[in-house]
């Protein structure tokens, strides 16, 4: 296949396209400081072309108030917060501003930044590199997840959801329920929580190692994933939709295999300090992802066999298009010992830092429409870009309805 080439505005004459990137959690110091990171990571990049495209950033504090840094270091975000304004007065600034905004670039980690904040940046007009929010929130539930993939004909681990008011209110009599039902070793998950943040493999078929898998899940969510650990390999293996002349087309990238014990933990993601909280900040911004690296080895490209390759590739494939993923989707797949693939999670979310899985996986394909990077994130952001200026022509015409008199309404055409 060939991609289609990327041609930004400002080099068609047009003014350059205008980059909002959206941070931080009102929710959590962790993934205030984790999107901070991978957002400043994103627009400090050497390479990004400054004169196609302008990157500005927009940052929920913890506080619940919204500033516009004018730069992304330490000094420049806490600046910014000395001024920062309330939700309102935040989206009628983003609205108001000149250039408008053509394109959102999404960093927040939290779940609310996944799926509200998403969704209210679309309700601006303005195009999302990434999954709309509604899609987001069916991702960030691990069970609905699997029950809309599996429809889908995605194959998944069997598993059953637990609820705190019903199952958290006596972990023991739940610990021996679920000891009837499975046997070890089973995974034990909070359904809407990243990272392996609360996750537990129990291996011993006691009481006391359930009930303690049960206790520490809960503590994270009011929801509980309870299911089947499948032996054998772990990969992550992402999808982009590629533009081509005739349409879009799903392409997979090159695959990751971690190398582990029995199944990722958060260590194996990123690094923290003693007391939990994440290391990053102006001496090494990138810390904390460079000492995940160092606690798991990965070999990519994987080493797989033709047979498996397609396997996977057609299980990913699959998912992107019963999730309705939009621009790339990524997803945790175990390989069982006769090879066959089951999915873990899917992975809606990519900055485009340097750090990012996407960006690495391009580094190391054979496509040299998707590197050096910043290319393929900007190839995305002229795509985007153009969606969100097509809107905007759109909404001065007339609007086209369906034959039973509603809005027509956006859909998604792939060529496979």
């Amino acid at each position: 296949f060939k991609q289609l080439r990327c041609i930004t505005m400002a080099g068609n004459g047009e003014s350059p396209i205008q980059v909002l990137h959206l941070l931080g959690s009102s929710t959590s110091s962790f993934y205030f400081d984790l999107s901070v990171m991978y957002g400043r990571t994103a627009m400090e990049c050497p390479g990004l072309d400054r004169s196609g495209f302008t990157h500005r950033a927009v940052v929920l504090y913890q506080n619940g108030k919204w500033g516009f840094p004018s730069t992304v270091d330490e000094a420049g975000v806490a600046e910014a917060e000395k001024s920062a304004v309330s939700f309102g007065a935040a989206m009628a600034a983003i609205e108001a501003m000149t250039p408008a905004v053509d394109v959102c670039v999404p960093h927040m980690f939290c779940v609310e930044g996944l799926t509200r904040y998403r969704t209210i940046i679309d309700m601006l007009g303005i195009e999302l590199l990434g999954c709309p929010g509604e899609v987001c929130a069916v991702a960030q539930d691990k069970f609905t997840t699997k029950a809309v993939c599996e429809a889908g004909g995605v194959p998944v681990p069997k598993g059953e959801l637990l609820r705190q008011d019903v199952h958290g209110i006596d972990v023991t009599a739940t610990a021996q329920m679920l000891m009837t039902k499975h046997t070890v070793p089973f995974i034990v998950k909070p359904a809407k929580e990243d990272n392996s943040i609360g996750l537990s493999l129990v291996k011993t078929a006691s009481i006391d190692a359930v009930s303690a898998a049960l206790t520490k899940a809960f503590n994270n969510d009011e929801y509980v994933l309870v299911e089947e650990y499948i032996p054998g390999r772990e990969l992550r293996v992402a999808v982009l939709e590629v533009e081509e002349a005739d349409g879009l087309r799903l392409v997979t990238m090159p695959k990751i295999e971690y190398i582990l014990e029995d199944i990722r933990e958060s260590k194996h993601k990123l690094g923290t300090d003693s007391s939990g909280k994440l290391l990053t900040g102006d001496k090494d911004v990138a810390e904390a992802i460079k000492k995940g690296k160092e606690e798991g080895e990965r070999k990519c490209p994987a080493e797989l066999t033709d047979e498996v390759h397609a396997r996977v590739d057609d299980l990913a494939k699959k998912a992107h298009k019963a999730l309705g993923c939009k621009y790339y989707s990524l997803y945790d797949v175990r390989l069982n010992p006769d090879g066959m693939p089951f999915m873990l999670e899917a992975c809606l979310f990519c900055s485009f830092s340097p750090y990012s899985v996407i960006v690495g996986l391009a580094a190391v394909s054979e496509n040299e429409d998707w590197k050096p990077h910043p290319k393929l994130f900007e190839s995305f952001l002229c795509r985007a870009a153009r969606e969100t200026r097509a809107r905007r022509v759109a909404a001065t015409a007339s609007p086209v309805t369906e034959a039973n008199g509603a809005l027509k309404k956006r859909k998604r055409i792939w060529k496979d």
